[in-house]
């Protein structure tokens, strides 16, 4: 949907914008800032919207410092709010806004990381990415944006996204390929406003063109413990597992840490590849989490909301899951990619469990869990570098 965005001073001014796009805009947001989180201040008197008579119904966008002071009492025209997760009050806003009635979304700016979202994510209804440095109509569009929308695209996939600033034809083709659903668009509708909102409209309902792609296997996910050392064998084996798949083509993922993580990054060096990190970054330090490794020398970085958004990711950005010996964060990872097999068997990513241990374990899941037919078929056991090759290519 294209929502048309008025950011004005004056309050006449908001509703001569309003009435500019009567009978084509069924909701429009109007931006209210105070001065103190961006420059510009905008009118004074929201309560006043509900006097404008229009069909149309109105989304809040609060670019303010302390929204809570928006959310007195309900207004009957505004169904949507939305206020900036760096603002302040942020839980208290979204609890009296839900209260009220409201549709309520968190908008985040540019340079502000994902993870300050993460806390809300299931709170909130729809999620707003500022596409330029907020404050004023005409800024620069920041391209940098759309990659912080994929990855939350991946982490969150049940959060509508929307975003506001700088969309011009060429920016809404870019923010629609990323899968946002919601379109604000302000300087660029009102030069000529019912016109330009339905062209703005057409192109955004215009079919994408997919191209249907052979399915590639180019990414091989490496988990494992994180506790190994050089000298263990579960390290020895990811390296030598690495430096062999490198050097026949293929990009290595990992989590970003120690151990099978780090052995696998080197590995991918020494075989004249490359090594992929999905990363997560507490707020503050997890006693039992390894956290990155600055020995971990990877050459591109994702990083994601939370431990277990890392482990989705991860296993969403690869081909196939090759699994070493670990411990309790390896028996998560390798639940969460048998689970998803078994869900998505036909379409699945293989999984290639390393050591002749696997043969026991998997017995005795046979033996003491509840297997339904098919499951134990896939996964499979290998115990050399050169099985793990010679699985892939038969795949």
């Amino acid at each position: 949907m294209i929502i048309p965005a008025i950011y004005e001073k004056d309050f006449n001014t908001v509703i001569t914008e309003i009435k500019a796009v009567d009978g084509v805009a069924s909701l429009i947001q109007i931006d209210i800032s105070d001065g103190k989180f961006v420059k510009n201040k905008t009118f004074d008197g929201i309560k006043r919207l509900d006097s404008i008579e229009t069909p149309a119904n109105f989304e809040l966008h609060l670019m303010v410092t302390d929204p809570l002071d928006y959310v007195g009492e309900k207004l009957n025209k505004v169904t949507r709010i939305c206020a900036h997760v760096e603002a302040n009050d942020v839980e208290k806003f979204i609890a009296k806004s839900k209260d009220l009635g409201y549709k309520v979304g968190l908008s985040i700016n540019p340079e502000t990381p994902l993870e300050d979202v993460a806390p809300f994510v299931e709170s909130i209804d729809y999620v707003q990415f500022m596409t330029v440095i907020p404050g004023a109509q005409g800024n620069k569009f920041e391209i940098k944006v759309l990659d912080k929308i994929a990855i939350f695209k991946q982490t969150a996939p049940h959060i509508p996204i929307q975003v506001d600033g700088g969309i011009d034809e060429e920016t809404l083709t870019r923010v629609l390929e990323a899968g946002v659903e919601n379109v604000a668009v302000g300087s660029q509708i009102y030069q000529t406003p019912k016109e330009s909102l339905e062209h703005f409209e057409q192109k955004a309902n215009e079919p994408k063109h997919v191209h249907e792609e052979k399915k590639e296997i180019k990414k091989i996910a490496f988990l494992g413990g994180a506790a190994w050392q050089k000298e263990d064998e579960p390290y020895k084996l990811a390296f030598e597992t690495a430096k062999l798949l490198a050097k026949k083509g293929y990009q290595i993922v990992n989590g970003g840490g120690p151990g099978v993580m780090r052995a696998s990054t080197e590995g991918a060096h020494k075989g004249g590849g490359k090594a992929l990190a999905v990363t997560y970054y507490p707020n503050r330090k997890h006693k039992n989490y390894e956290g990155t490794d600055k020995l971990n020398k990877f050459d591109e970085e994702i990083k994601t909301l939370d431990y277990f958004d890392r482990t989705k990711v991860m296993l969403q950005n690869s081909d196939v899951h090759v699994i070493f010996k670990g411990g309790t964060g390896t028996s998560s990872e390798f639940g969460m990619t048998w689970a998803s097999s078994r869900i998505h068997e036909g379409h699945h990513k293989p999984i290639l469990l390393v050591g002749d241990y696997w043969n026991h374990i998997i017995e005795e899941f046979k033996i003491h869990m509840l297997m339904r037919p098919g499951e134990v078929e896939l996964v499979k056991v290998v115990e050399t570098p050169e099985e793990v090759l010679d699985c892939i290519r038969n795949l």
